[in-house]
Formats: C-alpha cells, structure tokens, sequence
C-alpha cells in the first residue's frame, strides 16, 4: 500500500502533467492544428479474414 505522502507526490505530478498536455492542446489548435491531428489521425480497422471466418462458421451466417 502507498503512503500518503506518495500519493500526495503522484496526484501532483499528475495534476503538472494535464496543464502541461493542455497547455499543448491549446497551442496546436491556436496553430490551426485539427482535433483529427491532435488524437493522432483517422482510425484505419482492418478485418482480420482468418478470425471472421472461423466467427462464420461457428455462430453461423444469420450472425455474421
């Protein structure tokens, strides 16, 4: 278990580390930057064959 104090010390360096990352946030759209390319692009998802196809054949095809 934590001591108090260095709960006191993590919940700090957390608190320093939001204004940090916010103060990035605020200078990227400031710099005409897009909440696209502030989470780091557009999701790609690409169907793993082998595993939908085992889903197919065991749950049947009404299931997808």
């Amino acid at each position: 278990m934590k001591s108090r104090a260095e709960k006191e010390r993590i919940e700090k360096q957390l608190e320093h580390l939001a204004r940090q990352r916010g103060i990035e946030r605020q200078r990227h759209f400031e710099s005409g930057g897009t909440l696209v390319k502030w989470r780091g692009g557009t999701r790609t998802i690409t169907t793993n064959r082998k595993k939908q196809q085992n889903k197919r054949a065991c749950r049947g095809k009404w299931n997808g």
